[in-house]
């Protein structure tokens, strides 16, 4: 679509309505997928399985926060899907065409931030899988530059620039990447869950920790009653979802 003497502040080709859509079922898919089985996302539930005192009460506690998620992320979506408009655009109509620069504003600055965070856990990965070579570490506990080693701070501007190559060559590119990651990251995580499996000797539903580090690690967190209970349950939930809406 195109407007004539539309001002560049107001309309460019980001901005215009979708004149064709890409994005199936698929990508959509891997987006998500990938959003849950990440590092970070690795970090919190991990954090959080002890609030919940077994397996099926985190799977409970997930299960609802995930739900509650679905829904309004469906929502807050479904006006841009049936217009094709995105979100920048749309929010016009609810804060006003320079009002909405707000909004715009504070999930960029939530983007750079989760940009940051995620290149930061991807290269302490790299890192941790770098530094089995006697030589890397060697290299690693030597060299050190702005409280980081030198190795830490080469794999982070590696991977930052990795990324910046992909998203600055559109968003097409990122489906198309997001398409073949999606499905790695999948084949990964079950390596992985079946090497821990294999490592640990079997597989529980059960939590196998000892009910006094619950109870010590509950009462550390903040959260009142036992693990297991209608409040820390609920706190699992409401992390989840806090969570992905900064996603």
């Amino acid at each position: 679509m195109t407007i004539p003497n539309a001002s560049p502040s107001l309309y460019n080709e980001d901005l215009a309505p979708a004149t064709e859509r890409k994005w199936g079922a698929f990508s959509i898919f891997n987006v998500w997928t990938s959003d849950v089985h990440s590092l970070w996302g690795y970090y919190l539930a991990a954090s959080l399985f002890l609030l919940c005192g077994n397996f099926l009460n985190f799977i409970i506690a997930i299960g609802l926060g995930s739900l509650v998620i679905f829904f309004l992320m469906n929502l807050v979506g479904y006006a841009g899907v049936r217009t094709g408009v995105p979100y920048p655009v749309l929010a016009r109509s609810s804060f006003g065409i320079w009002g909405a620069n707000v909004p715009a504003l504070v999930r960029a600055v939530v983007a750079c931030f989760w940009y940051g965070a995620q290149t930061a856990a991807a290269s302490g990965a790299i890192v941790a899988l770098l530094t089995r070579s006697e030589g890397i570490m060697a290299f690693h506990k030597s060299t050190h530059f702005l409280g980081h080693s030198g190795l830490e701070v080469i794999c982070f501007v590696i991977i930052w620039v990795l990324q910046l190559l992909i998203i600055q060559r559109g968003m097409e590119t990122v489906r198309r990447f997001q398409d073949w990651a999606g499905p790695a990251v999948w084949v990964m995580m079950l390596i992985l869950a079946i090497y821990l499996c294999v490592k640990a000797g079997g597989f529980s539903f059960g939590s196998g920790i000892p009910r006094d580090v619950l109870l010590e690690k509950t009462k550390d967190a903040g959260i009142p009653g036992e693990p297991g209970s209608i409040a820390s349950l609920g706190a699992v939930a409401a992390t989840w979802i806090t969570y992905f809406a900064a996603l």
